[in-house]
């Protein structure tokens, strides 16, 4: 600590006092950097993930809310690209929202075959 007080002026005190703040800015941000990256992936909006279980059965890894959900959260859904995303934001924006998930059928290009497909993906929030 003299070689930093001969160069900067620094009294002892002074050194020590940074040098805690230092240490202090330090761990506050290794704890917002922690908190924000160990959040609870069920508190985020409109997207649920589920694994395996016991029993070796697979369910759909995401299942996305219609009425809740960003546009590049519904594009992770398989056989929803960037242009049913818009038109599902779109719709959702001019109207009252999905209230069934066959209202998803309404979307042009989507038809029964499309909805089949990503039904299991699906849900619809208020």
């Amino acid at each position: 600590m003299a070689n930093l007080n001969q160069y900067f002026g620094f009294s002892a005190r002074q050194l020590w006092a940074l040098w805690w703040t230092l240490a202090l800015g330090v761990i506050s941000t290794i704890y917002l950097v922690v908190r924000e990256f160990s959040s609870d992936v069920s508190s985020a909006d409109g997207i649920t993930i589920y694994v395996g279980g016991k029993d070796r059965t697979f369910s759909p890894m995401v299942i996305v809310d219609l009425n809740n959900s960003p546009r590049d959260s519904l594009e992770l859904v398989p056989g929803i690209g960037p242009v049913f995303a818009d038109r599902i934001v779109a719709y959702r924006d001019s109207s009252a929202g999905f209230l069934t998930k066959e209202d998803l059928m309404k979307i042009r290009g989507i038809g029964g075959k499309s909805f089949l497909r990503i039904e299991p993906y699906i849900t619809v929030g208020k």
